[in-house]
């Protein structure tokens, strides 16, 4: 793979930036501090692997509101692609570009896919990123394509070891998966799954129950043969106790209900012949109420036709003289008692009245010459008594005259009482006479008190005669429950004849009852020990042998394990010679995994003696890949025991080494930030030269804020971030004496 062309629109600090890209010279990108160098680097990595966490994206928007894209052109494969993504809107457009120009020749791809999730868009995506790097992660591409800024150090992860093995891609590759694959349909555990992917049974264990099962089966079936002849005698023996105490109470039981049956019927025939006698009074009473009736309706029609036939008017105005009449001698003995009462009211004589205000006015003055002993108080108090006399008898008076006022208004209105009650009576006498036929009103009242009691005493008999059914229906139901006494007798009669059992229980029914009861408890008996036969029964079905039903054919029992064996055999013959070829296998993956360690080592020796004028000769790396640096081609020291600026010229060795291991496979770009923080200016023309020299086999891209690095290169693309004038400068060659 390598870089033709990016254009940043937004990202960071960075906004409107483009950068053209040589693929086969050092591409040294100069800027000074806060310029967007490593912005620039991460938004190469977000284009193409998209952010992992929502604080990185926050991070990387555009500080002065420009649009949030980046779009890569670059050729991997043997063809040119062009990708950009819109990190507002998370779409990403791929295209396939001709081999000139940027004119799209088909779209790859265009969705939106999300590496903090999964989804189809996703997995498509991702077999992009398959296809051009080998792998799927940012993770990966910053351990083995980009290095951060103070950031040289380098774990080479499980992921990358075998990427740079070759293992990934190597057709042993397919074949141990293809093995593992059939292995894994065979058995569920093998030294081979160390992922533990696998919770069910395979092929081999499900045989292996399959087998187990059959051999219980057929150990069960033996048994179960073997203990149903030992118990054959003894079942028989209790199921014919058992037919015998079924057999006895069936018997038993149809006599209970023949016993039931006539108990019952003679019960029917009491409750009929019980009916008779009421039936008897009902017709009685009925004929009785009938009679009764009839001579009420006769008297009526002799003494009581006048009342009887007059409409209803008339009984009210009967009424209602009555009530008037009784009224008008009330009212008239009221108008005479007020008109005694006035007569006997009259006013006080004059000569009464002065004797008594004469009197009373010596009374006071004795009183008032009694307390003072003056001529002068006892002639006031005559006065004062005889002015009180004066005062009292005319009070007398005035009560009088209203008394008499009031008798007198009293007296009127009972005459007009009087009047209006005479003048109605005549009214209602006028309406009522002519259905009187001349008879006085008390003989009138009497009449119509008889024709009342009499209606009364009609109305109860008609509400028997009402209740009680017709005598025609009462014979009838006396012929019906005559003929139905007979056909019970009838029943009663076939019954004994069939059952001579019951003869002596027809007229006792104490006798039927506990008769009854006897034969019930000799039933729950004969029941008890049936119950009990089954129990036993059961228990000599429940033995270990179980039921007949449990006893399988042993033939094809045997059949069917010999039939399972065989294919357990063959299985576990073709899982040896699976677990045989995968350690084969996996010895040849170690032996070449082996080769590309030790040529690893060796690439990174050479580059880190060049680096450090061969003051360390050379780099071991163990099966794991922990280095030890060799100094002075005598003593190994590990290379945590390093000055920090040999530590950086070590990791960038081993960088350099796995940028050239992955070139076998394809070329990756190597993505440098500041990679020469901790290096000398000897140390850093020895990077330059060989980063010009490893430029040639692949794209190396280098930035750096130190305008040094210029003077120590041979031929290079520089480029210009966030200074003044072109971005670019692709023609530029600086040729200075080294």
């Amino acid at each position: 793979m390598r870089f033709e062309r990016i254009h940043i629109e937004g990202f960071g600090p960075i906004a409107g930036y483009e950068a053209v890209l040589e693929p086969r010279r050092l591409n040294l990108i100069i800027g000074p501090n806060e310029s967007g160098k490593s912005s620039f680097a991460a938004a190469i990595v977000a284009a193409l692997f998209g952010f992992s966490s929502h604080e990185e994206e926050a991070r990387a928007r555009p500080w002065e509101g420009a649009r949030h894209r980046v779009t890569l052109i670059f050729e991997a494969g043997g063809y040119r692609c062009r990708v950009c993504r819109d990190f507002h809107s998370h779409e990403v457009h791929v295209e396939r570009l001709g081999k000139n120009g940027e004119e799209a020749e088909a779209t790859l791809f265009r969705g939106a896919p999300n590496p903090r999730g999964r989804g189809p868009e996703l997995e498509q995506y991702e077999g992009l990123l398959r296809s051009w790097f080998g792998f799927t992660e940012a993770r990966l591409f910053r351990e083995s394509c980009y290095v951060r800024e103070n950031a040289l150090e380098t774990r080479i992860s499980p992921e990358l070891r075998h990427l740079i093995s070759g293992a990934v891609e190597a057709d042993y590759q397919q074949i141990q998966e293809a093995l593992l694959d059939r292995l894994d349909s065979l058995t569920r555990e093998h030294p081979f799954d160390a992922r533990a992917r696998k919770r069910a049974d395979r092929s081999i264990e499900k045989r292996k129950g399959t087998l187990e099962l059959l051999r219980g089966r057929f150990a069960r079936s033996e048994y179960v043969l073997r203990e149903l002849k030992s118990n054959f005698a003894e079942r028989s023996a209790a199921e014919a106790r058992m037919s015998e105490l079924k057999a006895d109470m069936a018997a038993k039981e149809r006599l209970t209900a023949d016993l039931e049956t006539l108990v019952r019927l003679r019960e029917e025939q009491r409750k009929h012949l019980k009916r008779a006698p009421a039936i008897g009074e009902e017709l009685t009473r009925a004929r009785r109420a009938r009679g009764r009736i009839q001579d009420i309706d006769r008297k009526i029609a002799d003494q009581l036709t006048y009342l009887a036939n007059a409409p209803d008017e008339v009984e009210s105005d009967i009424m209602r003289l009555q009530i008037l009449r009784v009224q008008a001698t009330r009212h008239q003995k009221t108008g005479e008692t007020e008109r005694k009462r006035l007569e006997e009211m009259h006013q006080p004589s004059f000569a009464i009245g002065l004797l008594f205000t004469l009197a009373l006015g010596a009374a006071f003055g004795f009183l008032g010459y009694a307390a003072l002993k003056s001529a002068v108080a006892a002639g006031v108090g005559g006065v004062l008594g005889a002015a009180a006399g004066m005062l009292a008898i005319r009070l007398f008076g005035l009560s009088a005259e209203r008394g008499r006022a009031l008798a007198d208004a009293r007296f009127r209105v009972a005459e007009d009482n009087i009047r209006t009650l005479k003048q109605e009576i005549d009214t209602v006498e006028i309406r009522a006479n002519p259905y009187l036929a001349g008879r006085t009103l008390e003989i009138v009242l009497a009449d119509l008190k008889q024709l009342r009691e009499l209606e009364n005493e009609r109305r109860e008999h008609v509400a028997v005669v009402q209740s009680l059914p017709v005598p025609e229906r009462l014979e009838a139901e006396s012929h019906e429950i005559d003929d139905a006494v007979n056909a019970l007798r009838g029943k009663e009669k076939f019954l004994v004849g069939q059952t001579p059992f019951l003869a002596p229980f027809r007229e006792d029914p104490v006798r039927a009852a506990e008769a009854s009861d006897r034969l019930r408890r000799e039933i729950n008996g004969i029941r008890t020990k049936i119950e009990a036969e089954q129990e036993s029964l059961e228990r000599l079905m429940r033995r270990p042998g179980g039921a007949e039903s449990d006893a399988e054919n042993l033939e094809a029992l045997e059949e069917a394990i010999a039939t399972e064996e065989e294919a357990l055999r063959r299985e576990e013959r073709l899982c040896g010679a699976l677990l045989v070829a995968l350690e084969v296998l996996r010895d040849s993956v170690l032996d070449y995994q082996k080769e590309h360690v030790a040529r690893l080592a060796q690439v990174s020796g050479q580059t880190l003696g060049h680096l450090t004028r061969g003051r360390y000769s050379g780099v071991t790396l163990d099966t794991e890949l922990n280095p030890t640096v060799r100094l002075d081609g005598a003593r190994e020291i590990p290379v945590e025991a390093l000055s920090h600026g040999a530590r950086d010229a070590f990791y960038f060795a081993l960088r350099a080494a796995l940028a050239q291991e992955l070139a076998a496979r394809e070329p990756l770009p190597l993505l440098l930030d500041d990679p020469t923080a901790h290096f000398d200016e000897e140390r850093r023309g020895s990077l330059v030269g060989h980063l010009e020299d490893l430029a040639k086999d692949l794209q190396v891209i280098l930035l750096t804020h130190d305008r040094r690095i210029l003077n120590q290169v041979r031929e290079a693309h520089v480029l210009k971030i966030g200074t003044e004038g072109s971005p670019t400068d692709s023609t530029r060659k600086i040729q200075i004496r080294r």
